[in-house]
């Protein structure tokens, strides 16, 4: 029993003292040197431009003064300040700054070395792995908290835009190590003294931290540091996609019950996919070898292949699974999603669509001229929908695939899904207002009494009506 406890003492002395080379006796001071204070004066027209806020944190880099912060920590800023562990105060330069991934590069010139930390392989980080983070919360100054390492690769695509902070093209370390505001841009460090992530978001109840914390991976920011010295933002990749994200629901329609992918809604002219051969809906099964699943962040992956690679994208096309190459460019500043204003005048005519909560019309020339709607977009104009991703002027391109120019092809297709007993059906979906593509997955609830109505049924049923009359007058007399 001695020797157990004694092994976990000389364990826990190992673990404890192992910032690098450094002691846990003094260890943690050397840390804190590195750390920093960004001093922002703000272009805020509520303040003057001599009034001064510690915004956040950050920490130095490289001896010749290099330092990395968060870009939301400076993003207002007309002047940059910096504190050091000493006292001293620099007017820093901002050397480069990115938004989505919420990276910024800053500048200060040291007549001496100044103290550095040192970027780990954050690949290398296991969850549950002890984690130590310092910033200055609250304008406090210097202050250290720990916890562990809580979940890898966390998407937070979804959240950015309510969180109003932090980049949307980032998988974040998740750790549970306390953290306020003036954290963000401090560093989150190993036991081994070394740089795993950069504090950027932090999730609270309006009173306290929750232990619910984000930091961006160390190796994003590697990727990031020479890109902004030599370019002052990040190049992202580009080969001229859109896409959208598909549901299962949608991917049990097309019959693929493990497959998973995303679908192309819109391919640039003369750009390396259309070269490549792809075409507006096919499903992306796997781009750069790395298949798309549920919890895959689209955007993150398009903005990050490798430039000037050749790389495998594999499809699936009507049915058929094809595999093709295409060389990644880089993104220009002039590259944009295109969109359009729509133009209704007047209601829309309405047909119902028996079994669903969808009303349809024709999409006639002379609403396509008024809409301001494509030449090549043929399809059934939505009037009225109550179903969830079917709004009103969007338009229906196909049904499982299969193109739909009418009203009456529309009710045709949505009959034959009912006979062959589909319980959910996908409709390709264009939306005017943003000139984008999409599937969207809705349940077949449509009662298989129901028959497409033609000339020929309502000749039938007009028979068949006359038919049952005159027998039920020969059952009555015979009474």
């Amino acid at each position: 029993m001695k020797i157990f406890l004694l092994f976990l003492v000389l364990m826990f002395e190992v673990s404890a003292s192992g910032v690098g080379s450094i002691s846990i006796k003094g260890g943690i001071q050397k840390l804190m040197n590195t750390v920093v204070d960004v001093i922002i004066i703000s272009d805020d027209s509520n303040t003057t431009p001599n009034e001064q806020d510690s915004n956040g944190a950050g920490f130095i880099i490289d001896k010749s003064g290099y330092i990395l912060t968060n870009c939301h920590v400076i993003d207002s800023a007309i002047a940059v300040k910096i504190a050091t562990y000493d006292g001293r105060e620099y007017r820093a330069k901002i050397i480069g700054k990115d938004s989505r991934s919420d990276i910024a590069l800053l500048k200060i010139d040291s007549d001496t070395d100044l103290p550095c930390a040192q970027l780990a392989n954050s690949d290398r980080i296991e969850i549950g792995d002890p984690v130590i983070a310092i910033g200055n919360p609250f304008g406090l100054g210097k202050t250290v908290t720990s916890g562990i390492v809580s979940f890898k690769g966390r998407d937070l695509s979804k959240q950015i835009a309510a969180l109003e902070m932090g980049g949307d093209l980032v998988y974040y370390l998740q750790t549970d190590a306390a953290i306020n505001g003036g954290n963000s841009g401090g560093p989150l460090f190993s036991y081994n003294g070394e740089v795993v992530g950069m504090i950027t978001v932090f999730l609270s109840d309006g009173f306290r931290s929750t232990g619910i914390n984000f930091a961006i991976p160390s190796n994003m920011l590697k990727r990031a540091i020479n890109e902004l010295k030599d370019h002052g933002k990040l190049q992202r990749s580009w080969i001229g996609i859109s896409v959208s994200s598909l549901t299962r629901k949608v991917m049990q329609a097309f019959g693929f019950e493990k497959q998973f992918g995303c679908v192309i809604t819109m391919i640039d002219e003369h750009s390396p996919a259309a070269n490549a051969g792809l075409q507006v809906g096919d499903i992306l099964v796997a781009l750069n070898d790395e298949f798309i699943s549920e919890n895959t962040n689209l955007e993150f992956l398009l903005n990050n292949l490798p430039i000037g690679k050749v790389v495998s994208v594999q499809i699936i096309r009507n049915g058929v699974s094809m595999k093709l190459s295409i060389r990644v460019g880089v993104r220009g500043d002039d590259i944009s999603q295109d969109s359009q204003e729509v133009f209704i005048t007047g209601k829309l005519p309405r047909e119902k669509i028996d079994g669903f909560d969808l009303w349809v019309t024709n999409l006639t020339l002379d609403l396509q001229k008024k809409m301001g709607i494509p030449e090549n977009v043929k399809g059934v104009i939505i009037s009225h929908s109550m179903l969830e991703g079917m709004k009103s002027g969007c338009i229906i391109l196909s049904v499982n695939q299969v193109d739909v120019s009418s009203v009456s092809e529309l009710r045709k297709m949505l009959y034959n899904c009912n006979l062959r007993n589909l319980k959910v059906v996908a409709f390709y979906i264009y939306d005017p207002m943003t000139n984008r593509r999409n599937y969207v997955a809705v349940d077949v609830t449509v009662d298989k009494k129901v028959i497409p109505v033609t000339v020929s049924n309502i000749w039938k049923n007009f028979k068949d009506s006359v038919a049952s009359k005159l027998s039920s007058e020969g059952n009555d007399s015979r009474k």
